[in-house]
């Protein structure tokens, strides 16, 4: 089990929209446990363009993929990255490629599931959040018919050998 009381606490106490309280369940050991690592880099998209990407890619063409799987110019894909410093490179490709950029302050959950569904006026999410978000985030994708792809961003060299020692 996989629960988030309030994915994005900032945004809940500020009135602001998408905290959203989460949980995931599944059958005993058939959920990855997200303890050893607390960050990992995150590429979601839905449906339409689960295929196309590939997080092992340039941030470039993963957009210009995401608009081919669209049939939409580059220009009016929106990528959503949570405002932070260490997205200062991956804001700066996508710039350079030619998206839009939705920056949130919090809750990569609820932006990994706008990246998901129609309507949303977002096509992809990048960059590094919570692991056991971006469990979470996995759960909700496999309902969606999106994809998540992601991988575990250690912030040291314990937390590194914590995650090997884990089987990670």
């Amino acid at each position: 089990m996989a629960v988030d009381p309030i994915d994005g606490t900032r945004l809940n106490a500020l009135g602001m929209p998408n905290a959203i309280a989460v949980i995931a369940v599944t059958s005993r050991g058939a959920m990855y446990d997200p303890s050893a690592v607390f960050y990992m880099e995150k590429l979601v998209t839905g449906p339409e363009a689960a295929d196309a990407v590939d997080i092992d890619r340039p941030v470039g063409e993963n957009v210009r993929a995401v608009a081919r799987a669209k049939g939409s110019p580059v220009e009016d894909v929106t990528v959503i990255i949570l405002d932070r410093p260490r997205h200062e490179g991956i804001i700066k490709e996508v710039r350079e490629a030619g998206a839009r950029i939705k920056l949130i302050t919090d809750g990569d959950v609820a932006g990994a599931i706008m990246a998901a569904r129609e309507g949303t006026g977002v096509d992809l999410l990048l960059g590094i959040g919570g692991t056991p978000e971006g469990i979470i985030a996995a759960c909700a994708l496999k309902a969606l018919g999106g994809v998540i792809q992601g991988r575990l961003w250690p912030q040291d060299a314990a937390e590194r050998q914590k995650a090997l020692d884990a089987g990670a």
